[in-house]
């Protein structure tokens, strides 16, 4: 039986909310690890850390709503100041998860969270990384004007709701440590890095397994910045990470996008033009290949065919002369 989310604020909603925080923190007792062939940049951290980092951005989060409802924020306000909200969160969550770890987080990383492209990606897509979860969370679902999702009248399942919190607090945790590792230092100064503050998963112990980790991590997000997100875009597809009881997971549910087009740089738009083309042109290659093909197997068969004849009409006049 499918339940779905209270559409109204009140009790209902306040009991749901509760609910399905209690039910995120136990899924941090689950198995951590990433269980895709995608890489995040927080694959490199132990799952001591990993669990803390995901605590804090929950216990953010929880803050932030009671902010909110104090002071009294309406839909279309949230909806303004939605980006400026996230990168608070975001901010906020790593300066907290430097204080509880102790972990020496200087001025120059929180200025390198903005220019990050990992940022640029999630900035891209705030409104279904947070806006619509805040409106769920605190106003209802029938306080969702962006008809992002294609419910029929307001009826969102209360799994969609808890799909979309997983996805903020594994996003915004990759985020966190992107910026940590994607810092302009030498390798041997990232290994002692986390090898002192005791952050790294012992897969990691050498400067060199570091190093191949971060190469690829960096350019795992310029192919998903500049290839993967516009194809999703272009598809009304969006990416959501997942808790699950085997480890971390990502699918793909449909979301409403055609608005982020305009968002995009041109080489996200090169990649859409490119799609256009590839919809266009590659049908019509494929119907003068099957064509081709059809062609050259009547050809072939003919001459075989009449190559038969002439083998037999030959024996038949030698067999006759004997």
């Amino acid at each position: 039986m499918i339940t779905y989310w209270p559409c109204q604020q009140g009790t209902q909603l306040n009991r749901q909310v509760s609910i399905l925080f209690k039910k995120i923190y136990i899924k941090l007792n689950y198995n951590l690890y990433n269980k895709t062939s995608q890489i995040l940049s927080i694959d490199i951290v132990n799952s001591y850390v990993k669990q803390e980092l995901f605590k804090i951005i929950l216990l953010e989060l929880e803050i932030l709503i009671l902010d909110i409802i104090e002071l009294d924020v309406t839909v279309s306000d949230l909806e303004l100041l939605n980006k400026r909200v996230l990168v608070d969160l975001i901010k906020k969550s790593l300066i907290n998860f430097q204080h509880i770890l102790k972990i020496d987080v200087s001025n120059e990383y929180l200025s390198r969270l903005y220019g990050s492209m990992l940022y640029r990606r999630i900035i891209l897509e705030h409104q279904l990384l947070l806006q619509n979860l805040l409106i769920y969370l605190i106003f209802g679902t029938s306080s969702d004007t962006t008809k992002t999702y294609l419910f029929p009248n307001n009826r969102i399942p209360v799994q969609h709701v808890e799909i979309l919190l997983d996805n903020l607090v594994i996003q915004v945790a990759d985020l966190i440590f992107y910026v940590l590792i994607n810092a302009d230092r030498p390798i041997m100064d990232l290994f002692y890095f986390l090898k002192v503050n005791r952050i790294c998963r012992n897969t990691y112990v050498s400067a060199r397994s570091i190093a191949t980790f971060k190469n690829n991590l960096v350019w795992n997000n310029y192919i998903c910045y500049y290839f993967y997100q516009p194809r999703i875009i272009y598809n009304n597809r969006y990416q959501v990470w997942i808790f699950s009881t085997k480890g971390l997971h990502c699918q793909y549910i449909y979301a409403y996008r055609e608005n982020e087009l305009a968002l995009l740089s041109s080489l996200q738009v090169l990649v859409i033009i490119l799609l256009e083309l590839q919809d266009f042109i590659l049908p019509k290659i494929q119907t003068i290949f099957l064509l081709i093909g059809r062609v050259w197997i009547y050809l072939v068969r003919y001459a075989i065919t009449n190559s038969f004849k002439v083998i037999l009409k030959s024996i038949a006049v030698v067999m006759r002369t004997k």
